[in-house]
C-alpha cells in the first residue's frame, strides 16, 4: 500500500539512526502531492531559523531542501535563501555539513532566474561566510549547467572586486578567488592580483602562485562539483550517521578523503565560532572534497594546501 503524504512526513521529520528509503520513495513518486508540503516546511524553517535550530533531531526539512532541488522547484528558491541568510552559526545548526557539501547544488538547483537573492548572500557581512562561499560556488554550477552564461559570472565575479565585496579581508574574498580560478575566468587576473596586494586575501587559504597557476592550466575534475541534484536519494542516503561503521552499505560513493567529517569545530584560526557541540548526530557526513575547498579539518585553508597535500 503507497505511503499517504502525512505518513511520509511523520516518516522524515525526526532522526533516527537510519536512511528512511521506503519514505523517501513515496516523496519522490509523489512530488505533485507532496512539494506543497515540502514547500511549507522549508517556508516555515526560513521564517524562523533560531527556534528550528533548537530542535533536537529535527530532519524533515534537510529532506525537503534535497526533494525540493531534485524537483527543480523554483517556488522553493525565496525561502531556501532566506533560511540561510540567519547569522552565526544558526546555519550550520540547521543543516550541519550540508552548508558546506551540498549547499551550492542545492542553491543552483533551485534557482528561479533572479541572481539577486544569491548576491545578497555573497554581499552580506551579516551572513555566515561559508554560506556566502556556497552562494558564491553556486555561480558555477549555473554556468556549468548552462543556467548562466559565463560572460554573466564573469561580469558578476568582476563588480565584486570593484566594491560590491567590501574591502577588508573575510572569506567571501578567499572564495571568491578560489572561483575565479575554478571557473577559470583569466580575464580576471589583475584584480586578483591586486586583491593579493591589498592583503582581501589569505595567503594560507589560497597562494597567489597557485591560483595563477589555476587559472593558466585547469585541472581536470575542477567540475565534478558543479552538477544540479538529480537524485535526493543518492545524495543522502551514504551519510555518515545513516551508517554506524558495522554495517555500512557496500557500494558508497567513493569519497576523495578516506576520514569522515567531524562535527564542524573551528580551531582559534578560523573566522568563525564552533558550532555548538550538543547539535544533532545527523549533521555528519564523509567528506567530497574538491581540492580548492576548505579543508574539513577546520584549518580555514583550502584543502590541496592542508590534508590533500
Amino acid at each position: 500500500m503507497m505511503m499517504t503524504i502525512p505518513e511520509i512526513l511523520k516518516e522524515l521529520e525526526p532522526f533516527t539512526g537510519r536512511f528512511p528509503m521506503k519514505a523517501m520513495k513515496a516523496a519522490v513518486e509523489q512530488r505533485d502531492a507532496i512539494t506543497p508540503e515540502l514547500l511549507r516546511v522549508v517556508e516555515a524553517v526560513a521564517d524562523n531559523p533560531e527556534d528550528f535550530a533548537r530542535r533536537d533531531n529535527y530532519m524533515v526539512h534537510l529532506f525537503a531542501l534535497f526533494l525540493l532541488a531534485q524537483f527543480r522547484e523554483k517556488r522553493a528558491y525565496p525561502a531556501i535563501v532566506k533560511m540561510f541568510s540567519a547569522p552565526g552559526e544558526t546555519p550550520f545548526d540547521l543543516a550541519g555539513d550540508t552548508v558546506t557539501e551540498g549547499l551550492c547544488q542545492i542553491f543552483a538547483s533551485v534557482y528561479d532566474g533572479n541572481p539577486a537573492l544569491l548576491q545578497g548572500l555573497v554581499e552580506s557581512e551579516e551572513v555566515n561566510g561559508f554560506v556566502r562561499g556556497a552562494a558564491l560556488n553556486a555561480f558555477l554550477v549555473m554556468e556549468h549547467t548552462g543556467l548562466m552564461p559565463r560572460a554573466e559570472v564573469v561580469e558578476y565575479f568582476r563588480s565584486l572586486f570593484h566594491g560590491k565585496l567590501q574591502r577588508t579581508h573575510s572569506y567571501a574574498w578567499d572564495e571568491l578567488i578560489c572561483a575565479v580560478a575554478d571557473l577559470p575566468a583569466p580575464e580576471l587576473l589583475e584584480e586578483v592580483r591586486q586583491a593579493y596586494q591589498a592583503d582581501l586575501v589569505d595567503p594560507n587559504v589560497a597562494d597567489l602562485a597557485g591560483i595563477e597557476q589555476d587559472i593558466a592550466a585547469p585541472e581536470p575534475g575542477r567540475h565534478d562539483r558543479h552538477y544540479l541534484i538529480t537524485d535526493a536519494i543518492n545524495e543522502m542516503e551514504w551519510w555518515a550517521s545513516f551508517h554506524p561503521e558495522d554495517s555500512r552499505p557496500r557500494k558508497l560513493p567513493k569519497p576523495k578523503a578516506t576520514a569522515a567529517l567531524p562535527a564542524f569545530t573551528a580551531p582559534p584560526s578560523s573566522p568563525f565560532p564552533a558550532s555548538d557541540p550538543g547539535s544533532p548526530p545527523f549533521i555528519i557526513r564523509e567528506p567530497k572534497i574538491g581540492r580548492n575547498e576548505p579543508c574539513p579539518c577546520g584549518s580555514g585553508r583550502k584543502y590541496k594546501k592542508c590534508c590533500g597535500k
